[in-house]
């Protein structure tokens, strides 16, 4: 899967739940998937349950399928659930975190938000959507993109941010408190992560 840049909504009926928190995903006009069979459900095998969960996760995070093999295989070191590890390192990507903020409304425009060089972290640039936080991160905006950000953050639905973070009213700067648990994630349809670790290590 490479970097999608097709019509959203059209995605988010085709894998039949919202891929953006938005007003336009979250109260679709027509539910059923694209095309003229589409009020036809899905006869899925494994494997097609398997792919079906992993590209809602993938393009949730607006994630590559190598990057995406890499997260598995990561999340699967160690004694822990390797659901559990995936989903914290999903959530702790800094474009996802500069979602999280509520200073984007969207999962692209956070991508784009960061490649292009807004965000600073613990004072220095990171162009690097995927790039990592860990705790005690201080995220900010650069000086000179503070308005252009400050715009962006106004067309925004209203946002709780997450209680792993925390961001002042009114101010683009927030901090990582702590890595997030598994009850501090939350996306806005359920998955089962099972069949995604089975698609990438089977």
């Amino acid at each position: 899967m490479g970097n999608y840049t097709g019509p959203k909504v059209k995605l988010s009926r085709r894998l039949g739940v919202p891929i953006a928190e938005t007003v336009r995903h979250m109260s679709l006009k027509r539910p059923n998937r694209p095309g003229m069979h589409g009020f036809r459900s899905p006869r899925r095998s494994l494997y097609g349950r398997q792919l079906n969960e992993k590209q809602r996760l993938a393009f949730y995070y607006n994630v590559r399928d190598r990057q995406m093999r890499k997260y598995v295989k990561m999340a699967s070191v160690g004694h822990g659930s390797a659901a559990a590890a995936l989903r914290q390192i999903l959530e702790s990507r800094l474009d996802n975190v500069v979602r999280r903020l509520g200073w984007v409304r969207t999962i692209w425009q956070a991508r784009q938000m960061v490649a292009h060089g807004h965000i600073l972290v613990n004072g220095n640039k990171v162009d690097i959507p995927s790039y990592l936080v860990k705790a005690e991160d201080t995220i900010s905006v650069k000086d000179k993109s503070s308005k252009f950000v400050q715009t962006c953050s106004e067309t925004c639905e209203e946002k709780l941010v997450p209680t792993w973070l925390v961001c002042e009213d009114g101010k683009l700067q927030g901090k990582v408190l702590n890595l997030p648990s598994v009850e501090e994630i939350r996306i806005p349809f359920e998955l089962d992560y099972s069949l995604i670790i089975e698609y990438f290590t089977h």
